[in-house]
Protein backbone atom coordinates (compact mmCIF):
# COMPACT_ATOMS: atom_id res chain seq x y z
CA UNK A 1 0.00 0.00 0.00
CA UNK A 2 1.25 3.49 -0.44
CA UNK A 3 1.70 5.79 2.17
CA UNK A 4 -0.07 4.11 4.99
CA UNK A 5 0.98 7.02 6.94
CA UNK A 6 -1.55 9.22 5.64
CA UNK A 7 -3.96 6.68 5.67
CA UNK A 8 -3.51 6.33 9.73
CA UNK A 9 -3.82 9.72 9.81
CA UNK A 10 -7.49 9.68 8.04
CA UNK A 11 -9.01 7.15 10.41
CA UNK A 12 -6.83 9.17 13.41
CA UNK A 13 -8.56 12.44 12.04
CA UNK A 14 -12.48 10.83 12.08
CA UNK A 15 -11.45 9.33 14.92
CA UNK A 16 -10.90 12.77 16.41
CA UNK A 17 -13.65 14.11 14.59
CA UNK A 18 -11.62 16.90 13.04
CA UNK A 19 -14.31 16.98 10.32
CA UNK A 20 -16.36 19.41 12.61
CA UNK A 21 -14.30 22.22 12.05
CA UNK A 22 -14.43 22.42 8.31
CA UNK A 23 -17.19 19.95 7.37
CA UNK A 24 -14.60 17.07 5.84
CA UNK A 25 -12.68 19.85 4.11
CA UNK A 26 -9.34 18.34 5.44
CA UNK A 27 -9.77 14.87 5.36
CA UNK A 28 -11.21 14.79 2.32
CA UNK A 29 -7.97 16.71 1.24
CA UNK A 30 -5.48 13.87 2.56
CA UNK A 31 -8.39 11.39 0.61
CA UNK A 32 -7.49 12.97 -2.61
CA UNK A 33 -3.76 12.78 -2.02
CA UNK A 34 -3.70 9.48 -0.74
CA UNK A 35 -5.42 8.07 -4.17
CA UNK A 36 -3.70 10.61 -6.19
CA UNK A 37 -6.60 12.37 -7.19
CA UNK A 38 -7.61 15.68 -7.78
CA UNK A 39 -10.44 16.05 -5.51
CA UNK A 40 -12.73 13.76 -3.41
CA UNK A 41 -16.84 13.99 -2.37
CA UNK A 42 -18.85 12.45 -0.09
CA UNK A 43 -22.81 12.84 -0.97
CA UNK A 44 -25.92 11.87 1.12
CA UNK A 45 -29.08 10.24 -0.30
CA UNK A 46 -32.25 12.49 0.05
CA UNK A 47 -35.33 10.98 -1.41
CA UNK A 48 -34.24 9.58 -5.04
CA UNK A 49 -31.14 11.47 -5.51
CA UNK A 50 -27.82 11.59 -4.21
CA UNK A 51 -26.30 15.13 -3.52
CA UNK A 52 -22.73 15.45 -3.10
CA UNK A 53 -22.04 18.63 -0.59
CA UNK A 54 -18.91 18.25 1.03
CA UNK A 55 -15.61 18.51 -0.74
CA UNK A 56 -12.10 18.87 -0.45
CA UNK A 57 -10.60 22.28 -1.24
CA UNK A 58 -9.28 22.08 -4.87
CA UNK A 59 -13.12 20.97 -5.77
CA UNK A 60 -14.22 24.66 -6.50
CA UNK A 61 -11.42 25.35 -8.68
CA UNK A 62 -12.15 22.51 -11.00
CA UNK A 63 -15.71 22.94 -11.00
CA UNK A 64 -16.65 26.18 -10.39
CA UNK A 65 -20.73 27.50 -10.35
CA UNK A 66 -21.02 23.81 -8.42
CA UNK A 67 -24.69 23.34 -6.85
CA UNK A 68 -25.29 20.38 -5.52
CA UNK A 69 -29.47 19.74 -6.78
CA UNK A 70 -28.29 20.70 -9.92
CA UNK A 71 -25.39 17.64 -10.73
CA UNK A 72 -27.95 15.60 -8.07
CA UNK A 73 -27.74 11.61 -9.22
CA UNK A 74 -30.71 9.42 -9.91
CA UNK A 75 -30.56 6.42 -7.72
CA UNK A 76 -31.90 4.57 -10.50
CA UNK A 77 -30.60 3.43 -13.52
CA UNK A 78 -27.36 5.29 -13.13
CA UNK A 79 -23.93 3.68 -11.95
CA UNK A 80 -25.72 4.45 -8.23
CA UNK A 81 -27.93 1.54 -8.93
CA UNK A 82 -24.61 -0.69 -9.71
CA UNK A 83 -22.67 0.65 -6.95
CA UNK A 84 -25.81 -0.13 -4.58
CA UNK A 85 -26.39 -3.97 -5.87
CA UNK A 86 -22.09 -4.16 -5.20
CA UNK A 87 -22.33 -3.03 -1.92
CA UNK A 88 -18.55 -1.91 -1.77
CA UNK A 89 -17.10 0.13 -4.24
CA UNK A 90 -17.15 1.02 -8.51
CA UNK A 91 -14.02 1.77 -10.42
CA UNK A 92 -14.74 3.95 -13.66
CA UNK A 93 -11.70 4.48 -15.77
CA UNK A 94 -13.09 6.10 -18.83
CA UNK A 95 -16.11 7.84 -17.52
CA UNK A 96 -16.95 9.99 -20.52
CA UNK A 97 -17.39 6.95 -22.55
CA UNK A 98 -19.30 4.34 -19.78
CA UNK A 99 -22.83 3.76 -20.86
CA UNK A 100 -24.40 5.09 -17.26
CA UNK A 101 -22.39 8.22 -17.15
CA UNK A 102 -24.34 11.58 -16.29
CA UNK A 103 -24.13 13.89 -18.60
CA UNK A 104 -23.84 17.18 -16.58
CA UNK A 105 -21.31 15.37 -14.62
CA UNK A 106 -19.88 14.20 -18.23
CA UNK A 107 -19.48 18.05 -19.61
CA UNK A 108 -17.80 18.75 -16.07
CA UNK A 109 -15.18 16.79 -17.96
CA UNK A 110 -14.67 14.00 -15.35
CA UNK A 111 -12.17 11.36 -16.69
CA UNK A 112 -11.96 8.55 -14.27
CA UNK A 113 -14.02 7.91 -10.81
CA UNK A 114 -13.49 6.22 -7.91
CA UNK A 115 -16.90 5.62 -5.71
CA UNK A 116 -17.50 3.55 -2.32
CA UNK A 117 -20.68 2.84 -0.95
CA UNK A 118 -21.42 4.77 2.62
CA UNK A 119 -23.74 2.69 4.97
CA UNK A 120 -23.29 -0.55 6.76
CA UNK A 121 -26.48 -2.80 6.38
CA UNK A 122 -28.34 0.38 3.73
CA UNK A 123 -26.35 2.75 1.42
CA UNK A 124 -26.88 5.96 2.74
CA UNK A 125 -24.33 7.62 0.15
CA UNK A 126 -20.97 7.68 -1.52
CA UNK A 127 -17.33 8.52 -0.86
CA UNK A 128 -15.59 9.74 -4.20
CA UNK A 129 -12.62 10.55 -5.51
CA UNK A 130 -12.23 11.53 -9.42
CA UNK A 131 -9.97 13.68 -11.84
CA UNK A 132 -10.48 16.45 -14.81
CA UNK A 133 -7.54 17.02 -15.70
CA UNK A 134 -4.90 13.71 -15.14
CA UNK A 135 -5.67 10.02 -16.75
CA UNK A 136 -4.95 8.91 -13.65
CA UNK A 137 -6.64 5.17 -13.59
CA UNK A 138 -7.42 3.66 -9.83
CA UNK A 139 -7.22 -0.18 -8.80
CA UNK A 140 -8.84 -2.62 -7.53
CA UNK A 141 -6.35 -2.51 -4.19
CA UNK A 142 -7.34 1.59 -3.82
CA UNK A 143 -10.96 0.30 -4.02
CA UNK A 144 -10.87 -1.97 -1.13
CA UNK A 145 -9.13 0.95 1.04
CA UNK A 146 -11.60 3.20 -0.19
CA UNK A 147 -14.57 1.06 0.53
CA UNK A 148 -12.85 0.93 4.22
CA UNK A 149 -12.73 4.23 4.68
CA UNK A 150 -16.89 4.53 3.37
CA UNK A 151 -17.62 1.93 6.16
CA UNK A 152 -15.77 3.92 8.63
CA UNK A 153 -17.70 7.34 8.29
CA UNK A 154 -20.73 5.50 7.80
CA UNK A 155 -22.04 5.62 10.75
CA UNK A 156 -20.85 9.21 11.62
CA UNK A 157 -22.84 10.09 8.07
CA UNK A 158 -25.94 8.25 9.79
CA UNK A 159 -25.89 10.36 12.36
CA UNK A 160 -25.68 13.67 10.36
CA UNK A 161 -28.46 12.72 7.93
CA UNK A 162 -30.97 11.84 11.20
CA UNK A 163 -30.16 15.28 12.15
CA UNK A 164 -30.76 17.32 9.03
CA UNK A 165 -34.09 14.96 9.21
CA UNK A 166 -35.03 16.11 12.53
CA UNK A 167 -34.20 19.58 11.88
CA UNK A 168 -36.59 19.46 8.52
CA UNK A 169 -39.25 18.31 10.76
CA UNK A 170 -38.58 21.34 12.92
CA UNK A 171 -39.36 23.72 10.31
CA UNK A 172 -41.61 22.10 7.82
CA UNK A 173 -45.53 21.74 7.80
CA UNK A 174 -45.87 18.62 7.42
CA UNK A 175 -48.83 18.73 5.05
CA UNK A 176 -48.17 21.36 2.87
CA UNK A 177 -43.83 20.92 2.81
CA UNK A 178 -43.70 24.59 3.18
CA UNK A 179 -41.92 26.24 5.92
CA UNK A 180 -43.44 26.71 9.34
CA UNK A 181 -44.22 29.71 10.76
CA UNK A 182 -41.84 29.13 13.28
CA UNK A 183 -39.33 28.97 10.64
CA UNK A 184 -40.35 32.04 8.71
CA UNK A 185 -40.65 34.45 11.67
CA UNK A 186 -36.76 33.32 12.58
CA UNK A 187 -35.76 33.97 8.68
CA UNK A 188 -37.53 37.43 8.33
CA UNK A 189 -35.36 38.94 11.36
CA UNK A 190 -32.43 38.24 9.77
CA UNK A 191 -33.49 39.24 6.67
CA UNK A 192 -34.88 42.41 7.99
CA UNK A 193 -31.65 42.74 9.53
CA UNK A 194 -29.78 42.00 6.40
CA UNK A 195 -32.12 44.65 4.41
CA UNK A 196 -31.18 47.44 6.74
CA UNK A 197 -27.30 46.77 6.50
CA UNK A 198 -27.74 46.37 2.83
CA UNK A 199 -30.05 49.05 1.77
CA UNK A 200 -32.41 46.68 -0.28
CA UNK A 201 -35.88 46.74 -0.43
CA UNK A 202 -37.89 43.45 1.12
CA UNK A 203 -41.79 42.48 0.82
CA UNK A 204 -44.09 40.60 2.18
CA UNK A 205 -47.22 38.62 1.00
CA UNK A 206 -50.01 37.18 3.14
CA UNK A 207 -52.83 34.87 1.30
CA UNK A 208 -55.81 33.34 2.37
CA UNK A 209 -58.11 30.67 0.96
CA UNK A 210 -61.59 31.85 0.06
CA UNK A 211 -64.39 30.53 1.65
CA UNK A 212 -62.38 27.66 2.75
CA UNK A 213 -64.82 26.49 5.76
CA UNK A 214 -67.09 25.86 2.47
CA UNK A 215 -64.48 23.67 0.81
CA UNK A 216 -64.41 21.06 4.47
CA UNK A 217 -67.71 21.96 4.63
CA UNK A 218 -69.30 20.46 1.14
CA UNK A 219 -65.99 18.21 0.19
CA UNK A 220 -64.30 16.83 3.19
CA UNK A 221 -61.15 17.84 5.34
CA UNK A 222 -59.15 15.29 3.43
CA UNK A 223 -59.94 16.80 0.21
CA UNK A 224 -59.57 20.07 1.86
CA UNK A 225 -55.81 19.29 2.73
CA UNK A 226 -55.46 18.35 -0.89
CA UNK A 227 -56.57 21.81 -1.90
CA UNK A 228 -54.14 23.05 1.04
CA UNK A 229 -51.21 20.85 -0.44
CA UNK A 230 -51.85 21.92 -4.99
CA UNK A 231 -52.27 25.88 -3.81
CA UNK A 232 -48.82 25.47 -1.61
CA UNK A 233 -46.84 23.72 -4.65
CA UNK A 234 -48.80 26.72 -7.11
CA UNK A 235 -46.56 29.37 -4.32
CA UNK A 236 -43.54 26.71 -4.62
CA UNK A 237 -43.08 27.16 -8.23
CA UNK A 238 -43.68 30.31 -8.33
CA UNK A 239 -41.17 32.14 -6.33
CA UNK A 240 -37.78 32.57 -6.48
CA UNK A 241 -34.95 30.04 -4.19
CA UNK A 242 -33.98 33.01 -2.41
CA UNK A 243 -37.88 33.66 -1.34
CA UNK A 244 -39.23 31.93 1.55
CA UNK A 245 -42.98 30.75 1.67
CA UNK A 246 -44.71 29.45 4.99
CA UNK A 247 -47.73 27.83 5.57
CA UNK A 248 -48.96 31.17 8.38
CA UNK A 249 -52.06 29.10 10.07
CA UNK A 250 -54.79 27.10 8.76
CA UNK A 251 -55.21 28.35 4.73
CA UNK A 252 -53.05 31.49 5.44
CA UNK A 253 -49.63 31.71 3.64
CA UNK A 254 -47.00 34.12 3.80
CA UNK A 255 -44.30 34.65 1.38
CA UNK A 256 -40.78 36.71 2.12
CA UNK A 257 -39.48 38.04 -0.59
CA UNK A 258 -36.07 39.59 0.11
CA UNK A 259 -34.73 42.63 -2.23
CA UNK A 260 -37.72 42.56 -4.26
CA UNK A 261 -39.47 45.78 -5.01
CA UNK A 262 -43.60 46.35 -4.48
CA UNK A 263 -43.79 46.48 -8.04
CA UNK A 264 -42.28 42.89 -8.60
CA UNK A 265 -43.77 41.58 -4.99
CA UNK A 266 -47.67 42.09 -6.41
CA UNK A 267 -46.50 41.00 -9.94
CA UNK A 268 -45.98 37.42 -8.22
CA UNK A 269 -48.97 37.76 -5.86
CA UNK A 270 -50.60 38.10 -9.08
CA UNK A 271 -49.36 35.21 -10.76
CA UNK A 272 -50.23 33.22 -8.14
CA UNK A 273 -53.66 34.37 -7.66
CA UNK A 274 -54.50 33.57 -11.36
CA UNK A 275 -52.55 30.06 -10.91
CA UNK A 276 -55.08 29.30 -8.29
CA UNK A 277 -58.15 30.55 -9.89
CA UNK A 278 -56.60 28.92 -13.48
CA UNK A 279 -56.22 25.20 -11.49
CA UNK A 280 -58.92 22.46 -10.81
CA UNK A 281 -59.53 21.07 -8.17
CA UNK A 282 -61.65 17.90 -7.47
CA UNK A 283 -62.54 14.98 -5.15
CA UNK A 284 -64.08 11.42 -6.03
CA UNK A 285 -66.87 12.50 -8.24
CA UNK A 286 -66.73 16.75 -8.56
CA UNK A 287 -64.48 19.10 -9.43
CA UNK A 288 -64.60 22.71 -8.52
CA UNK A 289 -63.00 26.16 -8.38
CA UNK A 290 -60.83 27.76 -5.51
CA UNK A 291 -59.64 31.28 -5.38
CA UNK A 292 -57.11 33.52 -3.31
CA UNK A 293 -57.13 36.66 -1.74
CA UNK A 294 -53.85 38.55 -0.99
CA UNK A 295 -52.47 41.49 0.71
CA UNK A 296 -48.84 42.47 -0.43
CA UNK A 297 -46.64 45.11 1.88
CA UNK A 298 -43.46 46.75 1.36
CA UNK A 299 -40.66 48.70 2.53
CA UNK A 300 -37.66 50.16 1.82
CA UNK A 301 -34.11 49.13 4.27
CA UNK A 302 -34.99 52.41 6.67
CA UNK A 303 -37.12 51.57 9.30
CA UNK A 304 -38.04 48.31 8.16
CA UNK A 305 -39.73 45.73 10.78
CA UNK A 306 -40.93 42.31 10.28
CA UNK A 307 -43.75 42.96 12.14
CA UNK A 308 -45.06 45.88 11.07
CA UNK A 309 -44.79 45.40 7.76
CA UNK A 310 -46.38 41.59 8.27
CA UNK A 311 -49.27 43.66 10.10
CA UNK A 312 -49.65 45.58 6.78
CA UNK A 313 -50.16 42.67 4.63
CA UNK A 314 -52.61 41.16 6.66
CA UNK A 315 -54.53 44.72 6.79
CA UNK A 316 -54.29 45.05 2.90
CA UNK A 317 -55.57 40.88 3.26
CA UNK A 318 -58.29 41.94 4.66
CA UNK A 319 -59.48 44.46 2.63
CA UNK A 320 -58.92 42.24 -0.44
CA UNK A 321 -61.66 40.04 1.50
CA UNK A 322 -64.03 43.04 1.95
CA UNK A 323 -63.77 44.26 -1.32
CA UNK A 324 -65.15 40.99 -2.71
CA UNK A 325 -62.38 38.65 -2.53
CA UNK A 326 -60.40 36.84 -5.48
CA UNK A 327 -58.10 39.69 -5.54
CA UNK A 328 -54.67 41.52 -4.73
CA UNK A 329 -54.82 44.83 -2.72
CA UNK A 330 -51.78 46.48 -1.51
CA UNK A 331 -51.25 48.27 1.70
CA UNK A 332 -51.21 52.02 1.06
Amino acid sequence: MKNPKLILEIVQDILNKEYEKDNWKSILDKIADFFDSEFAAIGKIKGNFLYYDKFSSNFYKIMKDYDPKKYKVPIKNSLWKDLAKKGTYLIINDYQNHEKAIEKWKKLGIKTLLVAVIGKDTPIGSLAVANVYKDKKFTEEEGEVLRDLGYIISSIISEEIEREICFERAIKDSLTGLYNRFFLEMEANKEFERAKRYKFPISIIMIDIDNFKNVNDTYGHLVGDEVLKKIANIIKNNIRKTDIAARYGGEEFVILLPNTPLEKAIKVAERIRQKVEEELFKDENNTFKVTISAGVSYCDYENCDFKKVLEEADKALYIAKAQGKNKVVVHN
